[in-house]
């Protein structure tokens, strides 16, 4: 995780890159790399247009690194033949030595590098999000330490599979499924209304309840007085799991689906326990017996 540090500013993550210090010996290491790179531009609300033209950009650097250890090996060789005052057969082989060495620096160093210069075109065509978008959906959708994901994405890439688009579901979230997901990704049970309350709080937004009720109306297609009831009892109810009927557990596979549909596994698993939680048969002991 101290490698792909989200919290790493963005000029530190960009000398970083210049000093190479995200060219892994492994195909699925340069895509975490990618993807950390766009995680850092990203979260600095630049567009993919400028990673992109950093990533480009960032190939004339490394050509540049390749003149230090040429000079290196020529100095090295020079001191070796013409200012040492030793016998002139012991030269040559510490002449040997010192290339060898920095034969062996360029490679660990630059090999992996320029390969992946090779590799950058072909990325960034391949995860275009202007002819790409299902493509760099799935970039995005990458964790920063998942390998064995960003190896199966490698292998795609190379290979020139494409990914399909996102198709919508047949069956739309109702009303308090769409509370659900925003409470769900938001976080803890109860934080959509605990987030509307702070806004309306706060001096800066001087934002009325009934107001914000409104607007989600609108947006959601219902009336204010049901979001707010949604919101201030509802969903809470929902998201406690207790004595749920099968309506608000259907409610909850469909909201369920959209984030299996978005990729949002964890999310998709707090839904899962929850239910779980639920339809799981309570055992107890009344008088030493076991009852259900």
């Amino acid at each position: 995780m101290k490698k792909f540090d989200p919290k790493r500013p963005l000029w530190l993550y960009k000398l970083r890159e210049y000093l190479l210090l995200f060219d892994g010996s492994s195909e699925e290491e340069r895509m975490l790399a990618y993807r950390y790179g766009w995680h850092i531009f990203s979260s600095n609300r630049h567009h993919f247009e400028d990673f992109a033209h950093f990533i480009r950009r960032r190939k004339w650097f490394i050509y540049l690194s390749l003149i230090y250890p040429i000079i290196l090996t020529f100095l090295s060789l020079l001191l070796a033949v013409s200012v040492l005052t030793i016998d002139v057969t012991l030269k040559v082989p510490m002449a040997l030595i010192f290339s060898g060495i920095t034969a062996g620096i360029i490679y660990n160093l630059i090999g992996n590098t320029l390969k992946n210069i090779r590799e950058t075109g072909i990325f960034l065509k391949y995860v275009d999000p202007t002819e790409k978008l299902a493509n760099f959906r799935e970039f995005e959708t990458l964790d920063i330490l998942d390998r064995e994901a960003a190896h199966q994405f490698y292998e795609n890439m190379r290979a020139k599979r494409d990914y399909t688009q996102i198709e919508a579901l047949e069956n739309r979230l109702d009303k308090t499924e769409k509370l659900l997901a925003l409470d769900f990704l938001l976080g803890e049970p109860g934080i959509l209304n605990e987030l509307i309350n702070k806004l309306c709080l706060d001096q800066n937004c001087s934002l009325s309840k009934e107001g914000v009720y409104r607007v989600l109306g609108e947006v959601l297609t219902a009336s204010s007085d049901n979001i707010k009831k949604d919101i201030t009892k509802r969903v809470i109810e929902i998201r406690s799991g207790e004595c749920l009927s099968p309506k608000r557990i259907d409610q909850l596979r469909n909201v369920k689906a959209i984030f299996n549909q978005a990729k949002l596994g964890s999310k998709a698993g707090e839904i899962d326990r929850l239910i779980d939680t639920m339809e799981s048969p309570r055992v107890g002991l009344k008088n030493g017996v076991e009852y259900h």
